[in-house]
């Protein structure tokens, strides 16, 4: 369980290194995909258990130390997003596309409504989305084109990273 749970905080790892250096080359308006959420979305969706949860909030925090924000922000997000991730797990089943797009989409969705609640209780300390500017828009569409491919990448790994008695 630890050894799972230390192998799935390693790609979230990488996947903040990647989004936060290299995908600078193919951002839109200084927006690139969130991939460490998006993982995150996949490990809480696809293991029923609360370690899509725990990864979020070591991830979130991670983030946090990096980020100009607030420290615990990134990480009651990712938490509250593989929370709802989670309360999906085993419902129906995710093809290759339509639904890690769809994934990708509500789970960045999902985050700019929680900042901009957040943002209305601590007005000044947290940024949120404009819900009608284009930033979150393209974040939206960017993660639900990386989602499938990210899904597709992650798939094979699935048995380093869920329990073997919740694959699907």
């Amino acid at each position: 369980m630890v050894r799972r749970w230390l192998v799935s905080f390693g790609i979230v790892v990488l996947m903040i290194i990647l989004q936060s250096t290299w995908l600078d080359y193919i951002a839109i308006r200084s927006v690139v995909p969130d991939l460490s959420l998006l993982f995150i979305v996949y490990l809480a969706f696809k293991s029923p258990g609360l370690q899509g949860q725990s990864v979020g909030f070591a991830a979130g925090l991670l983030q946090d130390g990096i980020s100009a924000g607030p420290l615990g922000l990134n990480a009651f997000i990712k938490v509250a997003v593989a929370w709802l991730a989670n309360l999906l797990s085993g419902k129906f089943y995710i093809d290759r596309m339509l639904m890690p797009a769809l994934f990708g989409l509500v789970a960045t969705i999902v985050k700019a409504l929680y900042l901009f609640l957040l943002s209305a209780f601590f007005s000044g300390k947290i940024l949120a989305y404009d819900l009608a500017g284009s930033v979150l828009w393209i974040e939206a569409a960017y993660n639900a084109v990386a989602a499938p491919v990210l899904f597709l990448i992650i798939g094979p790994l699935d048995r380093f990273i869920i329990p073997s008695e919740t694959h699907q």
